[in-house]
């Protein structure tokens, strides 16, 4: 009996896909289903590994020009095989075949420099993948705008988070797997370093976004994923932030935590030249 326990257990971790972190999180719970085209910036990123031949790593990503997608750093590592590994584009329900999907292969993939591998909590969660040709915009594809260097995300802003990850935690999206959002306040640094106290310490280049009360949060399996706000009056969506990593998924005092985009702006023009 405790044998077959113990390969049930082996082959649920080995069956779900897991990020290079367990503090790496990103979908939706208590969200909701999003519209079709509603997020045409949205991307998904299967990843293939060399020490694990047909094993596939899911992340999510934003489109932010016909070449390049911005996803979390840690999705990526030493073992990925670029030419194995797709970025699906205008993709809906990853169950279906969406009208107007495009997939294309990995050219490159730079993850930023100060970026600590397994060291989620120590920030710098940044990565470019450049597409091996340009990707076609249509209705279903386009890209986002990137949040100026300058850019405050608090009061007046709507902010949303888009995936297909789990809906709470270690519960996958069940099928077809239609793309979820879920509206999350952004929280400022001080009051989010209050909530964690000493267990995580929030640094200028995150944002935590996220209730109180916990209930609506990302998750676990599609790390990397985009946290777009907008003006309240002018509905001009800009990428915020990336989806990082947290403390479980929707538990109360415990928001999610992002990269700041507005602090990357400067890495990210000097190595895209977006």
């Amino acid at each position: 009996m405790l044998f077959l326990q113990l390969l049930f257990l082996f082959l649920l971790l080995n069956t779900f896909e897991v990020s290079s972190s367990p503090l790496s999180r990103s979908s939706i719970v208590g969200g909701q289903d999003a519209r079709k085209r509603e997020f045409p910036w949205q991307a998904y990123l299967e990843i293939s590994l060399k020490n694990k031949p047909g094993y596939i790593i899911t992340c999510g990503g934003s489109l932010i020009s016909q070449r390049w997608v911005i996803s979390a750093a840690h999705c990526f590592d030493s073992s990925h095989i670029l030419t194995d590994s797709l970025v699906r584009l205008g993709a809906y329900k990853l169950s279906n075949r969406t009208r107007g999907e495009q997939s294309l292969h990995m050219k490159r993939v730079i993850v930023h420099e100060k970026y600590v591998v397994d060291k989620i909590e120590k920030g710098y969660d940044i990565a470019l993948v450049e597409l091996s040709k340009p990707v076609s915009y249509t209705t279903y594809i386009k890209p986002v705008t990137l949040a100026n260097a300058d850019g405050d995300f608090t009061l007046g802003w709507e902010c949303w988070a888009t995936g297909w990850g789990r809906i709470r935690e270690n519960v996958p999206l069940p099928e077809p797997q239609t793309l979820q959002k879920v509206k999350l306040p952004i929280i400022g640094n001080r009051s989010c370093q209050r909530l964690f106290r000493n267990f995580y310490n929030i640094k200028p280049e995150m944002m935590c976004a996220g209730y109180k009360e916990g209930k609506k949060d990302t998750c676990q399996g599609d790390s990397g994923g985009p946290l777009v706000c907008s003006k309240i009056s002018r509905k001009r969506w800009v990428l915020a932030g990336i989806t990082s990593f947290g403390r479980g998924c929707a538990r109360p005092n415990n928001p999610g935590i992002y990269t700041r985009v507005s602090s990357f702006r400067k890495w990210i023009k000097q190595h895209s030249g977006v």
